[in-house]
């Protein structure tokens, strides 16, 4: 009788779940899709001056810098934690296998982190200046030395997880890294190209122009793919990536965060706070990158919308394969 009523439970908390998250999805694209000119005209105001394509707003700059930031750091927790699974908990063989390449990619996320966080703070230091910073295989060297640093860090803060935690932190790690990996690969190698949606900031620069300005103007369902040649982007804005508005991959890349909420459900802390946190800081880290590229004029409100879902629903796909192994899907045609 208990194991009926629990059943019960479980399916109605499923569907009113997905009910609810369908209707305010449903509500915001709605907004969206209607509202979306206006909306970047109202947060751009101000910030956006008219002929311009980059600005140095603080709060834009900051997130565009540190905005995909989540990818990096959820992929070395995971990385770190198959490399110090594999060292305690594997056979001779496998433990071999894992922890070569576990080790091999473990610096991969520092260095990148490094090298991006660089490329994007570069033009905002030199914004108005004649300027030039050092570049070259001095700084590669530096962020391969961060690299190693940050993977050696993590692999000693995973090591104080027990036996038992890292069996299922495993799963969570693999979880986050398809997760993370299909979600940055689709929506930057194949939505962003098959749409080719102009951004606000690019139709910003010659606003009357029937190509480049604001009667070229398409709605995020429209697919307009590369209406736009590189050479004309080049001589237009400086720029190549003007007509890769749809999806944000940014918001994408931010709600990589959402893989906290995979590790709630995988630790499954006692206390309450601890909890509500796992949920609150993804939602509202995803939600300011998701102002910020709006108020810049590089995303659309419909832009950042679907960037930021596709991640989560990616998310909680993963954690009811990986993590839940499918039981909130078969609690909903169970009988």
């Amino acid at each position: 009788m208990k194991t009926t009523e629990k059943r019960t439970t479980q399916k109605a908390t499923v569907l009113t779940s997905l009910a609810l998250f369908c209707a305010v999805f449903a509500a915001l694209l709605f907004v969206a899709t209607f509202y979306d000119l206006q909306i970047s005209r109202l947060l751009t105001k101000g910030i956006l001056a008219p002929g311009e394509y980059d600005t140095n707003n603080t709060f834009g700059a900051f997130f565009e810098i540190i905005g995909d930031s989540p990818v990096e750091i959820m992929l070395a927790f995971s990385i770190d934690i198959i490399f110090v699974y594999a060292f305690r908990l594997c056979s001779k063989a496998k433990r071999a296998v894992l922890m070569a390449i576990s080790g091999a990619f473990s610096v991969a996320p520092g260095y990148v982190f490094c090298l991006i966080v660089f490329n994007r703070l570069k033009p905002h230091i030199l914004y108005g200046s004649n300027a030039q910073l050092t570049s070259g295989a001095f700084l590669h060297l530096t962020y391969l030395f961060f690299g190693v640093l940050f993977a050696v860090l993590g692999i000693l803060a995973v090591n104080n997880f027990s036996d038992d935690s890292l069996r299922v932190l495993v799963r969570f790690a693999v979880a986050t890294i398809v997760f993370a990996a299909v979600s940055t690969i689709a929506i930057n190698l194949g939505f962003k190209d098959a749409f080719g949606r102009l951004r606000y900031r690019a139709m910003n620069v010659n606003p009357n122009d029937p190509v480049t300005g604001f009667p070229a103007y398409s709605r995020w369902y429209e697919l307009k793919g590369h209406s736009v040649s590189d050479e004309i982007m080049m001589s237009v804005f400086g720029h190549t990536d003007a007509n890769k508005s749809f999806p944000s991959g940014h918001t994408g890349a931010a709600g990589t965060s959402y893989a906290l909420i995979m590790l709630n459900s995988t630790l499954k802390p006692k206390k309450k706070s601890v909890r509500v946190l796992f949920w609150v800081i993804p939602v509202v880290f995803t939600g300011l990158v998701a102002v910020s590229r709006i108020i810049v004029g590089a995303h659309f409100m419909s832009d950042v919308l679907m960037g930021g879902t596709f991640s989560f629903v990616l998310m909680m796909l993963s954690r009811e394969i990986f993590i839940f192994k499918g039981e909130n899907i078969k609690s909903i045609f169970k009988k």
